[in-house]
């Protein structure tokens, strides 16, 4: 039997949350070698329609899953919202501390506020920016911490646009077919 492992998200100001992994470790081929990541499944208790911008134009779909990436070497994980069948609604960079293991099969990163809205046709919105920017005038967010999350946000930036000039308006197409993850998150 395989060992549960949980996972602890934890904001700045205090507030956190626990919940068990319904997944595990995997090993995702990049140019660079291979990445280690831990993968996470879930569904939403009720379902949310949402209007996505999709290489066919604006579509209302119906988000009733995710799955989720975890990076203990990058300042971000991301959320891929899908459909019942599977259909991608956009992905979700929340940039964060790096993963990092509490204790045995118990990890955790930090919220660092700010966020990252994808769409399949490639089109990205940063959010809670004005958040982001009080908690480093605050100074519960560092100067260092700030500049490695915005390093980490241009990366990710950068990487979409250029699977965007390689492959044309549909990120979809540069997904990992093993695991399902986007061709750009690894190049960030």
């Amino acid at each position: 039997m395989a060992a549960r492992m949980f996972y602890r998200k934890e904001k700045l100001r205090g507030a956190c949350w626990e919940y068990q992994v319904a997944g595990g470790w995997i090993d995702v081929p990049t140019p660079e070698g291979l990445r280690h990541l831990l993968h996470h499944r879930f569904d939403f208790y009720r379902t949310r329609e949402v209007e996505v911008r999709t290489p066919a134009g604006t579509e209302r779909l119906c988000r009733t899953s995710a799955e989720q990436w975890f990076f203990p070497d990058r300042w971000f994980s991301l959320l891929r919202f899908t459909t019942s069948e599977d259909r991608t609604v956009g992905y979700y960079v929340n940039f964060s501390r790096p993963l990092s293991e509490l204790r045995q099969n118990y990890y955790r990163d930090l919220d660092l506020e700010l966020d990252l809205w994808i769409e399949p046709d490639g089109t990205a919105t940063e959010l809670d920016r004005d958040e982001f920017t009080a908690e480093v005038i605050s100074e519960r967010l560092s100067r260092e911490w700030a500049t490695a999350v915005n390093d980490a946000c241009a990366a990710v930036s950068r990487a979409v646009t250029e699977t965007l000039s390689e492959i044309g308006p549909n990120i979809e197409l540069d997904r990992d077919p093993r695991t399902g993850i986007p061709g750009f998150i690894l190049r960030a």
